[in-house]
């Protein structure tokens, strides 16, 4: 008797093993085939998404277990209000359009900075119109897309220069439409961003004139995401941004094969990525700069009655700390 439960007694152990074992073989084969992760990114199709254009080209969604839909739009504007619409998930876009729609209510929030630079926004104006210097801008038409970074620039050199805004006339532009409207005559100069502002110059050749304000304004490029969404998958976040750091590595360590890359992606001349590459900061970071742009911009929209709020947010509310501080605590320099 005693041998026979022996016996049992091993083969309920060998057979409790093997079970244990088959379902560890399945759960690691549903594991492996497990779905990724659907998402809709709205990118910007200018120079200033670089990192996310390398992220999709090279598979680094994909490699971080995302299938990505690829939502483009041609700059960040309406690539944030994709997001706030509901029909992406994640959006590339400049600092200025998040200030406006934090201040106009809207929930979103800040994963990260993707890119920086204090060139990539200017004015061109035409010769032909009697612009030679600063000063010469007043009484011109100046095109710019309101609510952006154009926008937010050219007050702020007109600031800087003395001249008062009800000395020249403001214009709304699309940045496809500025060629056509600096062509025709409709203004006499334009406020944008690159590749537009360096297909512009160039165009103009010696008729045009360029104006930097490299003191007064550095762009902050930013992924940003609806604040719901982020709630509710933060583990896509951190997949998100470790195919961007991915990105910024491969930049750090190839950056001719990622220009390359880049103008594939887009469809632009490389030989304009190799003129402007050096115009830009590739880094997935958020640094306490990123608050005092988002104060001085809400200061300058209030000042200006661009926006009905009066008083300045906590942008502290609108950042997304903890998805990067998981994936790189060193790119965290935000006092929060």
């Amino acid at each position: 008797m005693i041998h026979f439960q022996k016996h049992l007694h091993f083969a309920v152990l060998f057979l409790s093993t093997l079970l244990f074992i088959v379902f560890a073989i399945n759960g690691c084969q549903q594991q492996k085939t497990s779905p990724p992760e659907k998402i809709t990114i709205a990118y910007s199709t200018a120079f200033n998404a670089v990192l996310a254009h390398i992220a999709f080209a090279n598979g680094y969604f994909k490699e971080e277990g995302l299938d990505a839909t690829l939502q483009p739009h041609a700059f960040g504007k309406p690539a944030l209000q994709a997001v706030i619409d509901g029909k992406a998930d994640i959006a590339t876009v400049a600092d200025t359009p998040i200030v406006f729609a934090v201040m106009g209510g809207k929930k979103i929030t800040t994963l990260a900075v993707i890119q920086t630079s204090n060139r990539n926004e200017a004015i061109v104006a035409r010769r032909d119109s009697g612009i030679a210097r600063f000063s010469d801008l007043k009484g011109k038409k100046i095109g710019l897309t309101l609510g952006t970074t154009g926008h937010f620039f050219t007050d702020s050199f007109l600031q800087l220069h003395d001249i008062d805004k009800k000395q020249v006339k403001i214009i709304d532009l699309k940045p496809d439409d500025m060629d056509a409207a600096l062509t025709k005559g409709k203004v006499d100069a334009v406020s944008t961003w690159n590749p537009n502002l360096i297909q512009l110059k160039k165009k103009l050749g010696s008729k045009g004139i360029i104006f930097f304000g490299e003191s007064i304004y550095t762009e902050n490029f930013c992924v940003v995401a609806g604040q719901d969404y982020v709630k509710k998958n933060p583990v896509a976040v951190k997949k998100v941004l470790r195919a961007l750091i991915k990105a910024e590595t491969f930049v750090q360590q190839h950056p001719e094969e990622a220009r390359r890359c880049v103008a594939e992606f887009i469809k632009v001349d490389k030989a304009l990525l190799d003129e402007l590459w050096d115009i830009f900061t590739f880094r997935v970071a958020l640094d306490q700069a990123l608050l005092i742009d988002f104060e001085d911009q809400t200061r300058w929209a209030i000042k200006q009655r661009l926006t009905e709020h009066r008083d300045m947010p906590n942008y502290l509310d609108f950042i997304y700390i903890d998805g990067l501080e998981a994936v790189k605590p060193d790119a965290v320099r935000i006092i929060h």
